[in-house]
């Protein structure tokens, strides 16, 4: 299967509420990230940094994984009324997955290249 396989359901798609709606978002999330000042922080410090795409995922699945196990284990010290909803099993997940992805970030790295979604947001 290629992308353009069905161009008019893609249309059809692309032209319903659904489809407007979710572009609008990812328009509105893009000029909003472009316009954050945590985002202008962050690129200017990545391109001081200059590390290499492997290693920033695994920079960045280390940190996720450390960040949901802290959080998952401060839910346990909150008064349960206060709490989120968010079950435990969901941060174990979410940490168990960030591990996974910092351990195979080489693998990760080389196949971004041809993937996809990489070619979807250029």
């Amino acid at each position: 299967m290629i992308e353009n396989d069905f161009p008019v359901l893609r249309e059809t798609v692309r032209e319903s509420v659904i489809g407007r709606s979710a572009t609008w978002l990812a328009m509105s999330i893009t000029a909003a990230a472009a316009d954050a000042g945590v985002t202008r922080r962050l690129v200017a410090v990545w391109s001081i940094v200059n590390v290499a795409p492997a290693g920033a995922l695994r920079m960045g699945g280390i940190v996720i994984a450390v960040a949901a196990i802290a959080a998952w284990g401060l839910s346990k010290l909150i008064p349960v009324y206060v709490a989120t909803a968010i079950p435990g099993a969901a941060f174990l997940a979410v940490s168990a997955l960030s591990a996974m992805t910092a351990m195979r970030a080489e693998s990760i790295a080389e196949q971004w290249r041809s993937s996809r979604v990489r070619r979807l947001m250029t």
